[in-house]
């Protein structure tokens, strides 16, 4: 999973390596400290990506207003934590259907541009809003469901990241200096099977040692959530590259120096979030 540019672009790795560092401090910090600064975290995240990946389908031709789906997004994380999964979906449904009449709207006022926009481009700009706000805000609102369980929340939510960024993480360290058999060069050419390895070693270790002594079950318990983990992070990164590749982009953006965009830090987490829920909730459900 080595994320690794090309020569004429190559990321600093320094910059990387101590970004990396500095936001796992700040995700430490929000989730021992304080439960609402890991929400606060996350509605900022969700909100960054969402407007990042709108803009990056706005660029390759599909039209998806950027201020009410990053809006939204924020709001969502609030919405989960306090409301549960009810205001979840609520939010969710909501903010689909505001989208597909921002923009049934603004092709009614801008009359030049609705007399040529077709019938089937209009429905690729309400398909593009709804696949923004399910892949990033509804994705990342499972993070804040697990968050919000009494009294292991916290401990989940742990399990799911710390396991998502060792595998993210020695991936791109061991195939950045180890890589050399690619596994999917048609999609992400700088993953290789060495770097695959590495993050199955870390993902597996990590995730045994906090099902362990975080969450506090049986060791094969953590065997079982990160082999899960690794599908959907090996899944979430090869479908952002996927995404980038037919996008015609390299990040998402560049906010995160040594990083790109908020998104490519994002991709393994939102199925691996998703996940993780569904496990601790039919195996291990709060009395």
């Amino acid at each position: 999973m080595a994320k690794v540019a090309s020569a004429a672009g190559e990321r600093n790795f320094a910059k990387s390596v101590g970004y990396g560092l500095l936001f796992g401090v700040a995700f430490l910090a929000s989730i021992l400290w304080h439960k609402e600064l890991f929400l606060v975290l996350m509605a900022v995240s969700a909100s960054a990506g969402s407007w990042e990946l709108s803009t990056a389908l706005r660029q390759a031709g599909w039209y998806v207003p950027r201020v009410p789906v990053a809006v939204g997004s924020l709001l969502i994380m609030p919405a989960t934590f306090y409301g549960g999964a009810k205001w979840q979906w609520a939010v969710t449904a909501a903010m689909i259907i505001a989208l597909t009449i921002w923009r049934a709207t603004h092709l009614l006022w801008e009359r030049r541009e609705s007399v040529t926009q077709s019938f089937k481009k209009s429905l690729r700009d309400f398909s593009a809003a709804a696949f923004v706000v399910i892949y990033v805000p509804l994705m990342c609102s499972f993070a804040i469901l697990l968050l919000r369980r009494e009294p292991d929340g916290a401990a989940w939510v742990i399990q799911f990241v710390v396991p998502t960024a060792m595998i993210d993480t020695f991936g791109y360290l061991v195939g950045r200096k180890l890589g050399k058999h690619k596994i999917a060069p048609g999609v992400s050419p700088k993953k290789t099977l060495e770097g695959l390895i590495a993050s199955i070693v870390a993902g597996v270790a990590s995730s045994v040692i906090l099902m362990v002594f975080v969450v506090h079950q049986a060791w094969w318990w953590g065997v079982i959530t990160a082999a899960c983990v690794i599908v959907t992070a090996v899944f979430g990164d090869l479908a952002e590259s996927l995404i980038k590749r037919d996008l015609g982009v390299k990040d998402m953006s560049s906010w995160l120096p040594g990083h790109g965009g908020v998104m490519d830090r994002l991709d393994s987490m939102l199925p691996s979030a998703l996940v993780v829920y569904i496990i601790a909730t039919i195996f291990f459900a709060t009395t």
